[in-house]
């Protein structure tokens, strides 16, 4: 590859031409409608280009900016200007795509249309072309939802691709079907192969006595579990003691704490290249839908023998921090261990206790560790706060459903004390971890994030500018400044607006296996250590923890490489994973509203674009008022209107309101 060539990833853009993205999701190159057109190359491809020697002084057509009115465009606060890869488009230098290095869509899903003798799929996303129908329909009804495997892409002059049918979904709309076009649109894995179970089924239903050895025995402490009520791959614990040292800071203690966080010891399970392993970096991540869960590991482990159930042995790597008062990491020791959870508790549960008297659902020795336990979180939590750690305050948003999957309600469910405390502990362990390698030189998947782009803070400081908040021009903004910004808002109506909109302006977190800093943490050293049931770079982080204890040494450098490519393909997994909870929680808020159409209720307005306002409504289900039937002095964020669900749209989960 000469200098003038570049890699990377084919966004296109929905009212003409393409981006050519670096793994950070930032534009390379810019493509005009008609080269994107010759080019033979799909949305999400890999792509080899170059840049034109010669470049255009005016955008090419397909990358001028859209009108306002432009219903193409990506949606964007009034006033906002251009959106981000509009911005991008018009500045990004132009390019020529010379092959395409890897497809991203063997199969694509949408609705199967007939015409005489003509057969084609209209797919769901539509940045993607029609795809011809020529090999086979297996009988699907026209406007049937289908899945068509490509066998011919575009090519240079045959800008079609065309395949053949190989799955019927069923009708468009129907709440299953939607829910299937998901997982299959985006080639998630929803059933594990026979090899994999058959593997999984060979591991031991309990913890051996051979298992055991060498490990420390924590089965006699005080050790348990908080995770959300319906959790079941509970892999991570927490226990506190006082580690018998004086800071000499702090006159209302005696010493220092010892926080022990305890994670599943999936790496003991999980043979590298086994079936189990292979399955598992072939999924990244397990994917948590509205309504099913698409786990990395069959459940025989994930909830089984790799689970931290309560009054049962299991097997963890164990991470011991020795906490001043300050909140700063004195001294740690890392350890391969065995625990018994002595109980399963909730966030609820744990955030709803009195302070003094824990009731008969709580163990009074686990009680008075869970008070110490607030203390220290709140010890901690100033620590990161001090640094500049951003600290985002927007509700989590959770289906109820009924036996039979219907949704119920979209519960919007704040962060109390004790998601806060578990956040903070699992934060100070994966630094801790981090650190760890890094002292000892091994090669690990970091958890890095970057500092927002030019183009994002440009929009951030358009849309904040009248209320009131200031972003830092001549530079770009550290932390802390942010994070006044956050606290600033905290309790006013715009709050959640502000928020949101700043959480849009910094980029994704991504796996690296280069170290960088984590901007919004304001840490230096990150990774992913607590996770290894739902992720797969936490299990890599634990197999590398695990080689430093027992002395191994690897081959460092090509480790790394090694790394680079398991984390870039992390990475994706986890935006793919992000993109079907959203479209899965998206389709539930539709059917609900389905369910309600009709209803008319009083709604908060949430966001604020030049084509109309969302408006939540109590139930949890968002909608659109358009501009037309906006109210006399226009929308606000926070304000309330009293609206009714007059359309709902399931295939493209709209849901239109009126003010009433």
């Amino acid at each position: 590859m000469t200098t003038e060539e570049i890699t990377g990833r084919l966004a296109v853009m929905r009212h003409g031409g393409a981006l050519i993205l670096d793994e950070r999701r930032q534009a390379l190159l810019a493509l005009d409608a008609d080269r994107l057109r010759d080019s033979g190359a799909m949305q999400g491809d890999k792509v080899l280009a170059r840049r034109l020697k010669r470049q255009p002084l005016q955008p090419p057509g397909g990358l001028r900016p859209p009108r306002a009115a432009d219903s193409g465009s990506s949606p964007r606060p009034a006033g906002s200007g251009p959106s981000r890869r509009t911005r991008e488009a018009s500045r990004a230098p132009r390019g020529v795509i010379i092959r395409v290095l890897e497809r991203a869509n063997p199969t694509v899903v949408g609705a199967y249309r007939r015409s005489g003798r003509e057969e084609w799929v209209e797919p769901d996303d539509r940045r993607l072309p029609p795809v011809a129908v020529r090999q086979g329909s297996l009988g699907a009804l026209s406007g049937e939802k289908v899945v068509v495997a490509i066998a011919k892409y575009p090519s240079f002059g045959h800008p079609q691709p065309f395949g053949s049918v190989v799955e019927r979904l069923g009708p468009a709309g129907a709440p299953d079907v939607e829910t299937l076009a998901i997982i299959r649109r985006l080639n998630l894995r929803d059933a594990f192969p026979t090899e994999v179970l058959a593997e999984a089924d060979l591991l031991p239903p309990e913890v051996t006595p051979e298992e055991r050895r060498g490990r420390l025995d924590l089965t006699g402490e005080t050790v348990f579990t908080i995770d959300d009520a319906d959790a079941r791959d509970l892999d991570d614990a927490i226990s506190l003691a006082d580690s018998g040292r004086d800071d000499g800071r702090d006159s209302q203690r005696v010493g220092v704490w010892r926080l022990g966080v305890h994670i599943a010891d999936v790496a003991h399970y999980v043979v590298p290249n086994s079936a189990l392993d292979r399955e598992a970096r072939e999924r990244g991540t397990s994917v948590y839908l509205s309504d099913r869960v698409l786990p990395m590991f069959p459940t025989r482990l994930s909830n089984g023998i790799a689970s931290l159930h309560p009054g049962v042995d299991r097997l963890t790597v164990s991470v011991f921090m020795n906490i001043d008062s300050g909140g700063r990491v004195v001294d740690y020791d890392i350890r391969r261990s065995v625990i018994r959870s002595a109980a399963r508790l909730t966030y609820d549960a744990v955030a709803s206790l009195p302070p003094a008297d824990p009731g008969p659902s709580v163990a009074l020795d686990v009680a008075a560790v869970l008070r110490e336990m607030v203390i220290l979180a709140a010890r901690l939590r100033w620590r990161r706060m001090d640094r500049g750690s951003l600290d985002f305050d927007l509700a989590e948003e959770k289906v109820v459903v009924d036996g039979e999957g219907h949704p119920l309600e979209i519960v919007r469910r704040q962060r109390n004390v004790a998601t806060q405390l578990i956040e903070e502990f699992m934060i100070v362990a994966n630094e801790t971890v981090a650190d760890h390698l890094l002292w000892t030189g091994a090669p690990f998947i970091a958890r890095v994030h970057e500092e927002p782009f030019p183009d994002d803070l440009a929009a951030l400081r358009e849309m904040l500018a009248p209320l009131g908040y200031r972003v830092p021009t001549t530079r770009a903004p550290r932390p802390a400044e942010l994070q006044a910004i956050l606290e600033a808002s905290r309790g006013r109506p715009e709050a959640e607006e502000v928020h949101r909109a700043l959480l849009r302006a910094l980029p994704q977190a991504r796996y690296s296996a280069a170290r960088s800093p984590h901007f919004a943490l304001a840490s230096a050293n990150y990774l992913h250590f607590t996770s290894p049931i739902r992720r797969y770079p936490d299990l890599l982080v634990h197999r590398q923890v695990v080689a430093e204890l027992e002395g191994a040494k690897a081959d460092r450098a090509g480790d790394a490489g090694r790394l680079q490519t398991l984390a870039e393909a992390c990475s994706r997994a986890e935006r793919t994973a992000d993109r079907a909870e959203v479209r899965s929680l998206d389709l539930m808020k539709a059917r609900l509203a389905e369910a309600h159409l009709g209803d008319i209720e009083k709604g908060e307005v949430v966001d604020v674009f030049e084509f109309g306002a969302f408006v939540r409504l109590p139930n949890g289900v968002e909608g659109l008022v358009p501009t037309s039937a906006a109210p006399r002095g226009g929308f606000e964020p926070g304000q309330t209107l009293r609206v009714q669900i007059v359309r709902v749209d399931i295939a493209k989960r709209h849901v239109d309101l009126v003010p009433v």
